[in-house]
């Protein structure tokens, strides 16, 4: 059976308004946080009056009550910078104590989350989610052939560190750089400008190989939701379960 491009476009389109579920943060999180906030807030306020009493005070030599502030103004900011720091690790250690249940809810919010977005394709046939599917799986293919030609999947953030660290560490640093971008493009300095040219071209690759990836990864989500559909579909049609059911095992 054909299937119309012009539907096939509108799942693309509902799809790209798909987005993963944030992680929201649980009730002891949320307190841990505001507390740490009102904690740093504070203690930029207490250093702010400690630098004003200080730039302010003329009186030499100072007096012991000038001291005694300014060293409890330092303690009090010393502390509470520190609690801003502390207070939301220890709510994390606490909430290691229940991560069975957080990770079966954050599952099952998931689950739900997925499903309604899925549910978003239920106007549509079989037929034309099948070939959103193909469609998406062919971008992902070719971007993923694109991407890995020189760096591969997963070094493209180590070429990226390592094209840094070769064309700018061994030839000088940060000081060659500029002498060389100064100098511009002359005979006598043609070796240095196409080293760093070459750097340039390597370092933009690496930065569009991981934009790639990028835009890989939310392709896969989408063709994980067209999936939910399809499993939803397929409890009215039992050819269909055949066919995942041999994917699935091949």
């Amino acid at each position: 059976m054909s299937v119309s491009i012009d539907h096939t476009i509108k799942v693309l389109e509902v799809l790209s308004r798909c987005e993963p579920r944030k992680v929201r943060r649980t009730d002891l999180e949320a307190r841990s946080q505001l507390i740490a906030n009102w904690c740093l807030g504070f203690s930029f306020i207490f250093l702010l009056a400690n630098g004003l009493f200080v730039f302010f005070y003329n009186v030499k030599p100072p007096s012991v009550a000038a001291k005694i502030f300014v060293i409890m103004m330092f303690l009090l900011t010393t502390i509470l910078a520190l609690a801003a720091l502390i207070i939301p690790m220890i709510a994390s250690l606490v909430l290691l104590r229940k991560w069975k249940a957080l990770a079966l809810n954050s599952l099952c919010e998931d689950v739900r989350h997925e499903h309604e977005l899925a549910g978003q394709l239920e106007i549509y046939g079989v037929p034309v989610l099948k070939d959103a599917r193909f469609w998406l799986e062919r971008r992902v293919t070719r971007i993923n052939a694109s991407s890995g030609r020189f760096f591969g999947e997963k070094t493209a953030v180590v070429g990226l560190l390592a094209t840094s660290y070769s064309f700018v560490g061994e030839f000088g640093g940060l000081n060659w750089v500029g002498q060389t971008l100064a100098a511009g493009f002359k005979l006598d300095n043609l070796g240095n400008t196409l080293l760093l040219w070459v750097g340039a071209f390597l370092f933009g690759f690496s930065i569009g190989a991981i934009l790639l990836g990028c835009l890989a990864a939310r392709y896969r989500y989408q063709i994980e939701i067209l999936d939910v559909a399809l499993k939803g579909a397929s409890k009215e049609s039992p050819e269909l379960d055949v066919c995942l059911e041999h994917s699935i095992v091949g």
